[in-house]
This record gives C-alpha cells, sequence and structure tokens, in this order.
C-alpha cells in the first residue's frame, strides 16, 4: 500500500514539473537603461510558451507616449515565444515607465495574467565632443620618426626594399570620434605617402600624415659619369623592352632581375639615380652603359658612336633620347650608326634630327651617286665654257666683217 502511494506521489510531481517547464511567461526589457532627452528607447516584450493573448505595453512620463495593444493566436493551437515592441522618444528630463499588462493562453487552455514594470532615465543631452586626436599610431614592426604625440602630425619611417605591405595601426582618444586609413596597405620602392584622419563628432577632421619610404639598406651603388645610381633589386619596378626576355644576373652577392636579348646577346639592368628615376642600362662583367632604344614602326635600334670616318662627310655629336652621340654629318644628310635589335646587324642611317625619324644609309650608293654628280657638274662646266668659246668667237666674226 506504501508502494502505491508513493508511486501516486512521484506521479504528481513529475506532472508537476512537466507543467511548469510549458508554462506561459512574460518578460519586459529595454534596451537602454538610461538614455538622452531627444532620443528614442525601444521596450520589449516577450511570451514564452503561449497559444494566444491579449496583451497591452503603456508608456508614461517623459514621453509623448507610445502605449500599443497585442491579440493573436499562434493558429494552431500549439505553443510559441513571441516578441512585441514599441518606441518611445524622451520629450524631457526625468523618467520614463513602461507597464505590461494582460492575459495569455498556453496550449492546455491554461490562462494567466501578466504584469510588469521597467524604468529608463532621461538625462541632459550631454555637449558633443569635438576630440579629433589620436591615442595612438604605428606602423607594425617599425618605429616612427619622431615618436609618436597625439599632437604632432607629420611622421615618417623607413623599411626595407622586400617590404611589399605594411600595416598602420591608430586608435582614437574619443570614443565618439570615427578614423579612417588604418589597416593593410600596399608600398612600392621610394617615397610612399598615407593619410590616417580622425574626424570628431562635432564633424572637424584632423590628419596624421605618415611617409613611408621603401628603401634598399644594403644598395649596389654605381657611378656613371660622376653620377651615383643604385640597381633596381625588384622585378616589378621594371619594365620589359620589346625584343628582350626576363631573366637575372648576379651582381656582388645578389641576384637582381634583368632582360635578355639571344639576338643581339645584350644584357640590360635597371638603375636608380638621385631622385628616384629609373632607366636601363646594358650591363656587361660591371660595366654600365646607356641603353637608348629607339622604337618606329619598323625599326627597333639601339645607337652606337661612329668610329669610322665616312668620306665627304663631317664628324660631329648629336643629341638622341638625352645622350650625346658621335654621328657624321653634311650640309644635307646625318649619318648614326645603330644595332637593329631585331636582327642583330650594326647599320648605317640617315637620322632627321626635327621629324627624329630613321632610314637605311646605303654608302656604296650615296658615293656613286656623288660621283655621278661630279660627272654632271665637269659636263655642266664643259658646256659653259663651250657656250662662252662660240659667243666670243661671233663677236669677232662680227667686228671683222664690218
Amino acid at each position: 500500500m506504501k508502494k502505491i502511494k508513493y508511486l501516486i506521489i512521484t506521479l504528481l510531481a513529475l506532472s508537476f514539473n512537466i507543467s511548469s517547464a510549458y508554462a506561459s511567461s512574460a518578460t519586459l526589457s529595454t534596451n537602454a537603461s538610461t538614455i538622452e532627452n531627444g532620443r528614442s528607447v525601444t521596450a520589449t516584450l516577450t511570451l514564452r510558451n503561449v497559444a494566444a493573448w491579449n496583451v497591452e505595453i503603456a508608456s508614461g512620463g517623459s514621453t509623448s507616449g507610445c502605449t500599443k495593444k497585442f491579440v493573436g493566436d499562434t493558429g494552431d493551437g500549439k505553443n510559441a515565444t513571441k516578441t512585441f515592441t514599441v518606441t518611445c522618444k524622451a520629450t524631457s528630463i526625468g523618467r520614463i515607465n513602461f507597464f505590461i499588462s494582460g492575459d495569455v493562453t498556453s496550449a492546455d487552455g491554461t490562462n494567466k495574467k501578466i504584469s510588469g514594470s521597467k524604468n529608463v532615465t532621461v538625462v541632459k543631452p550631454r555637449e558633443k565632443s569635438t576630440n579629433n586626436k589620436l591615442s595612438s599610431l604605428s606602423v607594425k614592426g617599425y618605429e616612427l620618426s619622431p615618436a609618436f604625440d597625439s599632437n604632432t602630425n607629420s611622421y615618417a619611417v623607413s623599411i626595407p626594399s622586400t617590404i611589399k605591405t605594411i600595416t598602420i595601426e591608430a586608435s582614437k582618444a574619443d570614443r565618439y570620434a570615427s578614423i579612417e586609413g588604418v589597416g593593410e596597405k600596399e608600398v612600392s620602392s621610394g617615397i610612399n605617402n598615407f593619410d590616417v584622419v580622425v574626424t570628431s563628432e562635432t564633424g572637424v577632421s584632423n590628419i596624421y600624415k605618415i611617409v613611408v619610404n621603401v628603401e634598399d639598406l644594403d644598395p649596389i651603388n654605381v657611378t656613371i659619369n660622376d653620377k651615383q645610381y643604385t640597381v633596381v633589386k625588384e622585378k616589378e619596378n621594371l619594365v620589359k623592352p620589346e625584343l628582350f626576355e626576363d631573366t637575372t644576373v648576379t651582381i656582388g652577392e645578389y641576384e637582381v632581375p634583368a632582360f635578355t636579348s639571344e639576338v643581339t646577346n645584350l644584357t640590360l639592368v635597371g638603375l636608380k639615380d638621385e631622385v628616384g628615376k629609373i632607366s636601363l642600362y646594358l650591363y656587361d662583367n660591371d660595366n654600365y652603359k646607356p641603353f637608348n632604344e629607339m622604337l618606329t614602326t619598323r625599326l627597333n635600334v639601339m645607337f652606337l658612336n661612329m668610329e669610322t670616318p665616312i668620306e665627304n662627310f663631317t664628324k660631329t655629336t648629336i643629341n638622341i633620347n638625352g645622350e650625346s652621340i658621335i654621328a657624321y654629318k653634311n650640309d644635307f644628310l646625318t649619318i648614326v650608326k645603330a644595332l637593329n635589335l631585331a636582327n642583330g646587324k650594326e647599320e648605317l642611317y640617315t637620322y632627321d634630327e626635327d621629324e627624329k625619324t630613321l632610314q637605311l644609309f646605303n654608302e656604296k650608293a650615296f658615293q656613286e651617286l656623288l660621283v655621278i654628280n661630279q660627272d654632271i657638274y665637269i659636263i655642266i662646266y664643259i658646256l659653259s665654257a663651250a657656250i662662252v668659246v662660240l659667243l666670243l668667237i661671233s663677236i669677232l666674226l662680227y667686228k671683222k666683217s664690218r
């Protein structure tokens, strides 16, 4: 008999626990406990384990009011969780009061009254912050010069030429300010400028400037005509010329990018001058010469100095692409020597200094033409002399006849 009584008590307790687990409940919450006057706050009513509801969220106090009633059911008679919200705007300093009331019904038909309240404090609006300073600024892994100071707006940092990206890190001094210009940034050889902009809550911006100098910390120095150059070690800083292919050469301890031509057996490397300008130079066993390439619709050549004189021409110096080239010239033509990069042949060309155009020069044909011209001149001289003699004879005969 005692066992049966104990079993009944246990079943009743279990039934009570199951019923409690599925009992309806209501919770009232707000998205803020304190707001400034003129701003809004939202109250949320959460109903759990309800199949039908007839509830209201009411408001009072420092607000124009946002009371709202909610009536409905799940449609299938099953329990569900429902949320309802109202949003109120503060109209004066003080307190906004939220209240919930009504009743809910669960799936088993149990009806339950709900109630509750929540208060939100309304305070005087603070003045907008004018702070547009940084509390920290750095380039990750490197030291700024000078050391960071919130009142200093210009900084510099040097990094090795092997680095392709940097990370700018910064923190704003005021939580209401906004910040732009931080994060990972790409850099290239030479000077790179970056701005970190801090804008205050009032909309005033403050700019911190960082000059990142990507420099070769172990440069290969070259002196050409008393001018200083450094060998370019980064392929992306060079532009491959036509008729050349990518390659590398070893200069000192470094393997540097270069360009080569199987036809001409030439090798080109990049040199950077003191102002950062990069140009291609002929390289041969630590010897460097400017690479003067001229592109036309038909020719792709490199100019050479002329060492062999041309008959009937005078030796001179002309300027082509900023370089002085030894050439030969007469009253009508300028003759230059150039290496045809397409076939590897050294040829003579007539060069128009005004139009900067080239035409293949045939010295033999030119000299033959000069001989022909000289013969023509001789014939003209003879004919002219004969005409003069005949004229004189005619005059003498005329006088004698008279």
